[in-house]
């Protein structure tokens, strides 16, 4: 087998690796970049038949809108799901690409290459790692982990059996500098959050994405320990939806302790989306506006400090609550509060960091594996030849793991 890491192997995010065998081509991943790069990857000019998509993160798919639907999309049906919605929300079409779907553990073939996708735990939904087998040669393509998530067990679960025979892991990096050797879990995510809501008398907002599932299940159990409400927007609400519908410890919006604010700018936003696509979705729509599942501006504004907000644009809410204290729980990357990776939206964020009537709290844990976990995988496989990918510390590898092969971005070579 021949092996490109087309982007990856100096940057987080991106992610982009050819691989060749017998006359045929498979991408893994074909992400955009993060924040500024000088990396280019032009998809026109590679010859390849089919993508492996490992999650539905964008620096993992982004690129796809632009591939030919002669070309076949490998991906989880939920992660495909999530992309939709993604786009529909941001009043976007739907992919028109050719898509598969992979399960995890169950082998599939293109051309003459075997691939087994393995389900990890991940800051995303339907996350996978790709053993791809061709030639008696065997790649372990790691994707993004890790092991403190709310499906920590599937971590365990491939140490216990992991592929055997392993030529070349690919393994990302994306903590090898970060941060030291442990931290936090999603369970002191809630607890963190819990704490907060108990020393909080007024109203709370809650910013993070609306399809990191994990972090919306540790805000809702804070909130019915908290004794709140917790009120999504349309859009985090159809996510629940969509995923409760496969994970039943997933709360769906029709739970007594969830509400959907379905009046407002946001609302009237998402709704058009929703509306304008309105075959997609099912019952979704009627039940939003149930009266058991529905709230308004006037209700919360009547006891605002019964609920946790996790709406996306809450500006009208806040001015309308200018003389209550709000606190604010800031739950994703810092890199959003940051020109360089957020140009567009990163002001908003530090104008309600740095307002004097807001309580701010960076409450947030990695999605990404950390030293100590990244050893445990390498152990676990024993690959003849580690290469780095999505890392800014390639080099580093050196220090933490044996048989490393640092490359370029663009190198080929064979195994």
């Amino acid at each position: 087998m021949d092996l490109v890491i087309h982007r990856g192997t100096r940057e987080i995010g991106g992610s982009c690796v050819q691989v060749t065998s017998g006359g045929k081509s498979i991408l893994l991943d074909a992400g955009y970049p993060l924040g500024d790069t000088t990396s280019h990857v032009d998809l026109s000019v590679l010859d390849f038949s089919d993508v492996l998509i490992s999650h539905p993160h964008k620096d993992h798919y982004g690129m796809i809108e632009g591939i030919n639907d002669d070309k076949t999309i490998h991906v989880g049906e939920l992660g495909r799901k999530l992309i939709d919605a993604g786009r529909i929300f941001m009043g976007q079409p739907v992919l028109k690409n050719r898509f598969s779907y992979y399960e995890n553990r169950k082998p599939f073939s293109i051309g003459p290459f075997t691939i087994t996708p393995y389900l990890m735990d991940h800051s995303s939904v339907d996350a996978f790692g790709f053993l791809i087998e061709a030639e008696g040669k065997r790649i372990y393509y790691s994707g993004d982990f890790r092991s403190h998530g709310m499906k920590e067990k599937v971590f365990k679960w491939f140490l216990a059996d992991p592929p055997k025979n392993v030529d070349v892991l690919l393994l990302e990096g994306t903590m090898l500098s970060r941060i030291g050797k442990d931290c936090d879990s999603e369970s002191d995510i809630e607890q963190k959050m819990l704490d907060i809501l108990r020393e909080a008398t007024g109203p709370c907002f809650l910013i993070g994405s609306g399809q990191h599932i994990d972090r919306l299940c540790a805000a809702f159990r804070a909130c019915k320990r908290a004794g709140r409400i917790f009120v999504l927007d349309i859009y985090t609400a159809y996510i629940l939806r969509l995923v409760s519908n496969r994970f039943e410890n997933v709360p769906d919006f029709t739970d007594k302790n969830i509400r959907v604010l379905t009046k407002g700018r946001t609302a009237s936003s998402h709704y058009s989306k929703v509306n304008a696509n309105r075959e997609l979705f099912g019952d979704f729509i009627p039940h939003i506006f149930l009266q058991d599942n529905q709230i308004g501006m006037d209700e919360i504004l009547d006891n605002p400090g019964k609920f946790i907000l996790k709406v996306s644009n809450f500006s009208d809410l806040l001015g309308a609550m200018e003389s209550t204290r709000v606190t604010v729980i800031y739950s994703q990357w810092i890199g959003y509060r940051q020109e360089i990776y957020n140009p567009t939206g990163f002001k908003r964020l530090v104008d309600l960091e740095n307002n004097p009537n807001i309580d701010f709290y960076d409450v947030h844990t990695s999605g990404h594996a950390v030293v100590g976990d990244l050893q445990k995988l390498a152990e676990a496989l024993s690959p003849k030849m580690l290469i780095p990918i999505h890392t800014e510390h390639a080099e580093d590898y050196k220090e933490y793991f044996s048989n490393v092969s640092v490359t370029d971005d663009g190198e080929m070579f064979s195994i």
